[in-house]
């Protein structure tokens, strides 16, 4: 028996016991981790997902397990945070220890390279949201400037909706459309016809990006996958997809730079080169950072706020009594003479309810973008580790029955209070989740979308 083992070829010896040791490295569960479901070797809990409303098995796992539970997909631990109090426990009262992006995230390292700001996290992703936010101030965000911009694109929606004359047509591309234009005169100033070929292209490329996002996530967890063809993983499309979005935001920021009148800031572009020539092109002021930024604007800001619009318009097509209730308040405070301004909000509580519903029932964003912990730490009992990918359950707040009554009822009047003003209900409303991990949220661009 030993004269066969010392027979054995040294390198299949030693590649079994490399095999061993990471098989024991999968199957080790450390002391006092969150608990969760056995797993299968190699696969962890991945067969668990592979069928069925994954949704509906979380919120089984969360009854089992609790609000604080882990799975395992492949070499992962992923470890899901339910429920508001911990969701806030987590993105705003630790904010500091899970803001990070997770560790090894091998996609983000073959796009990003770690930066904009969706894949960027510590210091560097707090002075670019800041550099960002000074651009947008010194741009007029929050002002007339800035408004005028949105109702210019809301009017041009509106235009199409009554070219239609009541024939079918796709209201989502519409939408989109209309959103990305948005972001377009916010960051190029200008906005484009809707069958201007270089806007085309741009839409493109998101579409394409957002479409090859999903199948190429699972090489993050499962590396061996990354040595397959592409055509089952959809990796090597997601980057070139990601390299063309990066390379026209470029050709936009050189096209300003050759422009740039320092007493005419005429959009972000430009308020960010004047950003780089006080303080210079170095660090997050980097052509390369500022491009991912305004990549990072438009992937983010179009899907969500496009999809959001749909699911609006189906809400008022079923329930026609809340269409007529808001149309009243529409009436009764802008009239039919004038367009809407922000300076209305405050006017209109059931519009603010009727969006914040919208948000909630539609659950755009079941699960928000995986964070990583900053170092290891205890979080309700359990130890937490720098290699653990967060997975912050929003779904989990948006149809919680000691927030909501009847959850799964659209209804905006549960944001009303006694007085007729929102009744502090919306803040449990967590589509774009909490705490500074949300550029666009902290800046309130979608929020203004949304109502206007």
């Amino acid at each position: 028996m030993l004269d066969a083992f010392f027979g054995m070829d040294l390198l299949i010896v030693a590649l079994g016991i490399l095999g061993l040791l990471f098989l024991l490295k999968l199957l080790y569960v450390p002391s006092n981790s969150p608990p969760g479901p056995t797993g299968y070797p190699l696969v962890g809990n991945f067969p668990l997902f592979m069928s069925g409303s994954r949704t509906k098995k979380i919120k089984r796992l969360r009854q089992t397990y609790g609000d604080v539970f882990s799975l395992r997909l492949g070499s992962k631990r992923m470890v899901v945070i339910n429920g508001y109090e911990a969701l806030k426990e987590t993105f705003v009262k630790n904010d500091d220890v899970f803001s990070e992006r997770p560790p090894d995230d091998y996609l983000s390292k073959r796009t990003s390279k770690g930066k904009g700001m969706v894949s960027n996290s510590g210091e560097t992703w707090k002075q670019t949201r800041a550099f960002s936010l000074r651009a947008m101030t010194e741009l007029g965000f929050g002002k007339r400037s800035m408004e005028s911009k949105i109702l210019e694109e809301v009017s041009v929606f509106l235009e199409v909706l009554e070219k239609s004359s009541g024939d079918a047509f796709a209201l989502g591309t519409t939408a989109q459309i209309s959103v990305s234009n948005i972001i377009c005169s916010i960051s190029f100033g200008e906005r484009y016809a809707h069958d201007d070929e270089m806007f085309k292209t741009l839409m493109l490329m998101i579409d394409n990006f957002v479409n090859a996002l999903p199948k190429a996530v699972i090489t993050n967890f499962f590396p061996i996958l990354r040595y397959f063809p592409d055509y089952l993983t959809g990796v090597e499309a997601l980057i070139t997809n990601f390299q063309n979005g990066r390379r026209f935001m470029q050709e936009q920021i050189d096209k300003h730079r050759a422009t740039f009148q320092r007493d005419n800031i005429r959009d972000f572009i430009d308020a960010v080169i004047k950003e780089q020539i006080a303080n210079g092109k170095t660090g997050v002021l980097d052509d390369e950072n500022v491009a991912i930024v305004l990549y990072n604007m438009f992937v983010a800001g179009t899907d969500a706020t496009a999809t959001s619009i749909k699911w609006a318009v189906l809400f008022l097509i079923h329930f026609p009594n809340v269409q007529t209730k808001l149309r009243d308040e529409v009436d009764d405070v802008i009239g039919p003479s004038r367009a809407p301004s922000m300076d209305d909000k405050a006017e209109m509580p059931y519009t603010d309810a009727f969006i914040h519903e919208t948000l909630r029932m539609s659950n755009l964003v079941p699960y928000s973008l995986l964070h990583g912990v900053k170092y290891n730490t205890i979080f309700q009992g359990y130890t937490l580790r720098t290699d653990d990918y967060i997975v912050p359950n929003l779904e989990s707040a948006s149809f919680d029955e000691s927030l909501f009554m009847d959850p799964h009822t659209f209804n905006p009047d549960r944001f009303i209070g006694e007085d007729g003003k929102l009744n502090g209900k919306e803040h449990y409303v967590l589509t774009f989740s909490l705490g500074t991990i949300r550029f666009t949220r902290s800046m309130g661009i979608g929020q203004i979308r949304h109502a206007l």
